[in-house]
């Protein structure tokens, strides 16, 4: 349990993950050997639904990001797609190196893909839930030393 408690993040982050994989994986492969879009085309729309899918689940499953004030949450979504951004530049030239110049098998690629992808974003994403969580605390605990001595203050003065 003492392990579980140590990595909880990264074990609930790597099953969620996994799924955004698979989701991105099966949409890939729908788009471009089914319907026949372009590989590059194809992957960035895999990229994209699996995106919403996983900052959802990071959001409020992963990291326990509850905070909902409108600009801390776009903040968090512009964070995160700039990031998952980057990401996706580094899924395309993988592809693209995969599938153009090694003629490997594009699902194989795209899998191969998929673990490299997920570790760098594991990374950063943890970086932004986790720094904006520790800020919300930190305002949270000023708030309450403020009320309690402002409660502290209305003690200690006689009342009219």
């Amino acid at each position: 349990m003492k392990i579980y408690k140590k990595y909880r993040n990264f074990i609930i982050y790597s099953i969620f993950g996994l799924g955004a994989s698979i989701l991105n994986v099966l949409v890939f492969n729908w788009l471009h050997n089914h319907v026949q879009i372009t590989m590059l085309i194809a992957n960035t729309v895999a990229w994209f639904v699996a995106n919403l899918f996983s900052f959802a689940a990071n959001k409020h499953i992963v990291f326990k990001s509850r905070y909902q004030a409108p600009k801390t949450l776009l903040k968090e979504i512009g964070l995160f797609l700039s990031q998952r951004l980057a990401a996706l530049i580094l899924d395309n030239i993988l592809m693209w190196v995969g599938i153009n110049w090694l003629h490997w098998q594009n699902l194989l690629v795209k899998i191969i893909d998929q673990l490299i992808v997920g570790l760098v974003n594991y990374f950063s994403t943890r970086a932004i839930f986790t720094h904006e969580n520790k800020l919300l605390l930190q305002r949270l605990e000023k708030a309450r030393l403020r009320q309690k001595s402002w409660q502290q203050k209305q003690k200690k003065s006689p009342s009219d």
